[in-house]
């Protein structure tokens, strides 16, 4: 939720409890108000609650603008640099032979051996690529999404004619709606199938094409990306921090103290831990607030400070995990570890 949403129905609620706790005191006291002032007070109360009803009433509709909108916008736009070089070529005016060769020609260039997805892949961006095959699943089923609810909404329509059709006594006119509706029927389910293709667009196939290009990606990925027994010690040493600072930013009043939060909650799960290797480094356990974890030191240089502190971690990354660790007071060492 957005802050403007924040401002708009918190103060739509405070207004709205006011106006409850006026009315209850004024429903208490209205025998030693005169007439006047009782008509006059109930009129303010009314108009302060239409006044509620339309404020929300807008707020409705500014949301339901704003989702249409965004919806819209995720229909037509991948919103990704790379895969914009390819539905830049999209657009045209009148698809033939030449514009589809011109896609696969694209697509192949993208997706080829050592070719710009395979640099996603070596990368192992696969939020990247995940976006880009729910974009691919959204455009070929769009049609067939729009193409179902229109032919529901029109068969809602008929179903209302015919029992309307059923109360109707004359035969001839009985005859008539039901030859009307039965040309309906027929003409909604082949309208769909008036022109070939996609409504006369084959284009839907070059998405599937590209789609399962984009999936053998994927499923490559996928099965290059494993973990040690180490790594999985790593990683539930970060979740532990991530469950600590959320238990933290909970108990927290201050708007500052929480964002401060969230901000360090987000860096933690951004930082890469995982060393997959780790014969030369030392894994020193710590305790997180009664929680058993990890750190990881260099193995030679750690033996300086017995492994302890921010000294000789082997990355950045794990000194600002301890730094966070540190200013929240979640870290200590155990004795046995000294």
């Amino acid at each position: 939720m957005k802050k403007w949403e924040k401002y708009y129905i918190s103060i739509t609620g405070v207004i709205f409890i006011i106006t409850c706790i006026i009315s209850i005191i004024f429903l208490r006291n209205v025998s030693h108000l005169s007439e006047v002032t009782v008509v006059i007070i109930k009129m303010i109360l009314c108009l302060i609650l239409l006044l509620i009803e339309v404020a929300m009433v807008v707020y409705f509709s500014i949301l339901g603008i704003i989702t249409m909108k965004r919806g819209m916008h995720n229909i037509k736009k991948c919103d990704d640099e790379l895969f914009t070089k390819i539905d830049q070529y999209k657009k045209c005016w009148g698809e033939d032979n030449n514009y589809y060769i011109k896609q696969i020609e694209i697509i192949n260039l993208l997706y080829k051996k050592d070719g710009k997805v395979d640099e996603l892949v070596k990368n192992k961006e696969i939020e990247r690529l995940y976006a880009r095959a729910d974009f691919l699943f959204v455009q070929n089923s769009l049609y067939d999404n729009l193409t179902t609810c229109f032919s529901s909404l029109v068969i809602s329509v008929i179903a209302s004619f015919v029992c309307q059709m059923m109360q109707c006594k004359r035969v001839i006119l009985m005859f008539v709606w039901m030859i009307t509706i039965l040309i309906c029927f027929f003409g909604i389910v082949l309208s769909r199938y008036a022109k070939k293709g996609h409504d006369g667009s084959y284009r839907y196939y070059i998405d599937e094409y590209e789609r399962k290009l984009l999936m053998d990606k994927i499923r490559d990925l996928e099965n290059e990306l494993i973990i040690t027994d180490q790594d999985e010690q790593i990683l539930e040493t970060k979740q532990v921090v991530i469950n600590k600072l959320i238990e933290i930013r909970q108990k927290k009043k201050l708007k500052k103290q929480k964002e401060k939060l969230e901000t360090d909650i987000k860096q933690v799960g951004q930082l890469n831990l995982c060393m997959g290797d780790y014969t030369t480094y030392y894994i020193q356990k710590i305790n997180i607030k009664g929680v058993s974890g990890c750190l990881v030191y260099d193995l030679e240089k750690g033996k300086e400070n017995n492994y302890m502190g921010e000294l000789n971690l082997i990355n950045e990354d794990y000194s600002i995990l301890y730094q966070i660790l540190n200013r929240y007071d979640l870290i200590s060492y155990y004795e046995r570890e000294k």
